[in-house]
């Protein structure tokens, strides 16, 4: 019981001090989504977990075509890959929620679906705190399965 306390205590204090050590990026983006052919603006969150883990939540508004406008929230798990000294690939898993609103002629409908996020990304850095950032996402979803190509500016604080 002894050992356990300790291994606990031990663990704690070494994920805090990843937590204290962690780079936090904020990193705003342009995109576009294939299921329904709409362009959107978002912001991503990256907090590093160790040197090749980070965490990555973000919002997405895509904007509205044929009546329909959306809003995506997404956690994310990158495993970074250092190609070069500047260059970082990046594959990822994550959690989506992809939520539609259809409005028309004063009828409207909403839905909200629960979907698992597959990827990958390539970070260029050009500065010491910026980079440049392209990601691709596959979100699977009951029947709809869209895709997204973003281009987004990395900032590191």
């Amino acid at each position: 019981m002894k050992k356990l306390l300790l291994v606990a205590i031990l663990a704690t204090l070494s994920f805090s001090a990843f937590a204290q050590k962690g780079a936090v990026d904020l990193l705003p983006k342009i995109g576009y989504q294939t299921e329904h052919k709409r362009f959107l603006v978002g912001v991503e969150g990256r907090y590093s977990i160790t040197d090749n883990i980070r965490l990555a939540p973000d919002i997405q508004v895509l904007f509205p075509k044929d009546h329909l406008t959306g809003m995506d929230v997404n956690i994310n798990v990158h495993y970074l890959i250092p190609l070069t000294q500047e260059l970082s690939f990046y594959p990822f898993v994550g959690g989506a929620m992809l939520n539609n609103r259809y409005s028309n002629s004063g009828h409207t409908n909403s839905f909200t679906d629960f979907g698992l996020n597959l990827g990958a990304g390539l970070s260029y850095d050009i500065t010491d705190n910026g980079y440049l950032d392209f990601q691709f996402k596959y979100t699977i979803v009951d029947g709809k399965d869209p895709a997204y190509f973003t281009l987004g500016y990395g900032i590191r604080f």
